[in-house]
């Protein structure tokens, strides 16, 4: 069996802090007369930048950012270097659900020899869970975040009559609707066939659990009943023409949805800087963002996460300790919390970073976008509403590819939605045992 060590479960104006906002936290010491050099593996927009002011308080300690670009390039790279055991740097970006493979290899620094524990109070709940689920080993220190909350453009809900639906109940009825009235032509929501994270966070939201540590072994049920309701009501919004199933971030999506024939969207946090960005001018100020809906009517705002990283050490690193002091550096201070929420739309995975002015800037993007909405309040809500027990697994990369197997198949009439579930959770856990786990 193979050492499954891990599962699991966005940056912001310099200057302007205001009282809400506390003191950064005391960083870790270091030896200020030794001279360091970290290699930095990041894909954030502008992170050389941003690191200037780090270099400033810390002058023995040089940084090299290295952007990969992300992705499978990033990864693979990573990957290699980690299993040949050089070549690596000393600190790497990987989204949440695909450190767990990453801490099989063996190749991540445990940071809590380094004091990571004394900082997990000024995160985000959940957030810890992902890079430290067993609550002693800490495999990364969480970056940023993608809560699920609902985008919609208000002109076209009041323009059929449609209230903003609180409940799943209410939203396909304002499906039906806005595509009754607008006779086919404009649908209110859009499935996301080839993206399991997007269905995964809405079964978050609902509860569902995909992957868990049991002892020394694991359990998968990617056909859990919070997946099978989410996956049946989507489906059944399909086959009635209530919803449309457009490649998500394709220009195809983009047209639809600036030409007013989408009309909502399920969005994570860093959703809404897309729609800014790559609609521009077309339906600007029109759009809004509010909770997702929820399954039973008057509950608590619940949500799942889509997407969000962590900054990991590598075991080739030389100086671990300083690695530590700039990953909890870079998430924790508010100079770099605001860098990055402005030039990458990084949504925060600190407690105190989502209460920073320039999140709440509606003179800006994304908010301007979103009709000057303060809509980082409305994802704060969602990010406060994620289940902290949500966890990954190291084979997730292949559930991820399997999903969209499946979902062609259901999506052409030759699987129903449970039998789309059953097939993703069968043919995932054939090659989760292939590869040497032991799952049931």
């Amino acid at each position: 069996m193979k050492k499954a060590a891990m599962f699991v479960t966005l940056a912001l104006g310099l200057s302007a802090l205001s009282s809400a906002y506390a003191a950064d936290p005391a960083f870790p010491k270091v030896d200020a007369s030794k001279k360091v050099t970290l290699e930095v593996w990041s894909w954030v927009p502008g992170l050389d930048k941003t690191v200037a002011a780090f270099t400033k308080a810390y002058p023995n300690i040089s940084v090299k950012i290295v952007n990969l670009g992300g992705g499978p390039n990033t990864y693979t790279k990573l990957q290699t270097a980690l299993k040949a055991g050089s070549g690596a740097p000393d600190v790497a970006q990987i989204e949440y659900g695909f450190l767990p493979a990453f801490a099989d290899t063996g190749g991540l620094v445990d940071l809590s020899k380094y004091g990571a524990n004394d900082y997990k109070k000024y995160f985000v709940p959940w957030t810890w869970g992902q890079v430290s689920p067993e609550g002693k080993a800490v495999y990364a220190i969480p970056q940023d975040t993608g809560p699920f909350a609902m985008v919609y453009r208000q002109d076209i809900l009041k323009k059929y009559g449609v209230a903003v639906p609180k409940t799943w109940a209410q939203y396909a009825a304002a499906a039906a609707t806005v595509n009754k009235k607008s006779n086919g032509q404009v649908k209110l929501g859009n499935f996301y066939s080839t993206f399991a994270p997007w269905f995964m966070a809405l079964a978050w939201a609902d509860g569902g659990q995909f992957f868990k540590r049991d002892g020394d072994g694991w359990i998968q049920t990617l056909n859990n009943p919070a997946a099978k309701r989410v996956l049946n009501y989507w489906y059944g919004l399909v086959k009635k023409g209530d919803v449309g199933t457009v490649n998500a971030f394709s220009a195809d999506y983009w047209n639809a949805a600036g030409a007013g024939k989408i009309a909502s969207n399920f969005e994570a946090a860093w959703g809404p800087g897309g729609y800014a960005g790559s609609l521009k001018d077309k339906s600007a100020g029109l759009w809004r963002a509010a909770d997702l809906p929820q399954w039973t009517a008057g509950s608590t705002v619940k949500s799942g996460n889509w997407g969000g990283s962590s900054n990991v050490v590598t075991t080739q690193s030389k100086n671990p300790k300083e690695a530590t002091l700039f990953a909890l550096w870079l998430n924790l201070s508010s100079s770099a919390i605001s860098a990055n929420w402005i030039n990458g739309g990084l949504f925060p995975a600190s407690a105190e970073g989502l209460k920073l002015p320039v999140l709440h800037d509606t003179t800006k993007n994304p908010s301007k976008f979103f009709g000057s909405q303060d809509i980082s309040s409305v994802y704060a809500r969602a990010s406060q509403g994620v289940n902290v027990n949500f966890q990954w697994a190291p084979w997730f990369p292949f559930a991820n590819d399997n999903f969209n197997k499946q979902i062609d198949l259901m999506l052409k009439g030759k699987l129903t939605p449970d039998q789309a579930l059953d097939a993703w959770q069968a043919e995932t856990l054939a090659d989760a045992r292939k590869e040497g786990y032991t799952v049931k």
